[in-house]
Parts: C-alpha cells; sequence; structure tokens
C-alpha cells in the first residue's frame, strides 16, 4: 500500500516526518509527488480561506495512487467550521494544513490522523491519533499513535482475505 505525498512549496520541509510516521504508524510506503500549488479557486475571499472540500477534490484530480496525502500552508476550513486541521475522504485522499500547526510532530501527527479516515478508520474517544481534535490544544494532547483498538480494526481491514478450502 501506498500514500502519494504532495505539498505546496511552504510545506515542504515536513515531507520527511511526514513520510516517516506513515510509515511507523500504519506501514505505508509514501511517494514524493513534489510540489502541488494551492489552488486559487479554492479561495474563498469572505473567510479569507481555502475551502478544504475543494482543496480536497483538486488532489483527487491530481493523484495517480490508491491514496494520496497533500500537506499545504494555507490556512483550511470545511462547511461550517472557521478552521480545520485537515479533511479527508474514506479511502482516497486527504489534506492538511499547517497554518496552525506549531511543530513539525503535530504536522505529522494530523497527517497520521487524516491517514487513517482515508485507511477507514473513524474517530475515537481513547487516547489515540484518531480523537478528534476541536482545538489546537486538543491536538497537542493526542499521542501520535493508534489505540489498541484502533490498531485491530486497521489491521483486519489491511489483511488480505484467504479463500475458503
Amino acid at each position: 500500500m501506498r500514500f502519494d505525498l504532495f505539498y505546496t512549496a511552504d510545506a515542504a520541509e515536513f515531507k520527511h516526518i511526514v513520510a516517516r510516521t506513515l510509515v511507523e504508524v500504519y506501514g505505508v510506503s509514501t511517494a514524493d509527488r513534489g510540489v502541488l500549488d494551492l489552488y486559487e479557486g479554492a479561495y474563498d475571499i469572505r473567510h479569507g480561506q481555502f475551502d478544504a472540500q475543494v482543496l480536497l477534490d483538486y488532489l483527487i484530480r491530481n493523484m495517480s495512487s490508491e491514496h494520496a496525502i497533500w500537506v499545504v500552508g494555507g490556512d483550511i476550513y470545511y462547511d461550517h467550521l472557521t478552521f480545520v486541521m485537515g479533511l479527508a475522504m474514506y479511502h482516497l485522499a486527504g489534506v492538511v494544513s499547517t497554518f496552525r500547526l506549531e511543530s513539525a510532530e503535530m504536522v505529522a501527527k494530523e497527517c497520521a490522523h487524516e491517514a487513517g479516515h482515508v485507511l477507514g478508520l473513524d474517530h475515537c474517544k481513547d487516547d489515540c491519533v484518531m480523537r478528534f481534535s476541536s482545538s489546537i490544544e486538543d491536538a497537542l494532547q493526542k499521542p501520535a499513535t493508534l489505540c489498541a483498538r484502533c490498531r485491530a480494526i486497521f489491521n483486519r481491514k489491511v489483511i488480505e482475505p484467504r479463500p475458503l478450502l
């Protein structure tokens, strides 16, 4: 299993830690697809931010693998939420904004969270990278790893079914 890894020029510094984190958390490799500039059509002048859904749609049109993550430097929002750190579409792709994240570790953690959605995981209430973050403080507090329950769910999803004899 492999993820295409895209980033904007101002987020390129995070590509190595994101790739390493996806290997550590999910055992998936990444293919560095290089810079994918922000789609200006996603900019909403009323919000002064990029619409995460429009960016996600743009990413999906530009990916060449089964899955993709795009790390962007622009501030993003979704629907009625004034900001989001990331947004994913199950089984396809995710976009993560570095705009409000204070460290490379936080960027990698949010990429692991969105990659979890791409790989079929839901939000979790336990001490887990899949726990929903409604604030930067929430994102700081959660670990960069899966809890035992989410690990078991993930392992069931990636095991290839064997024919019954």
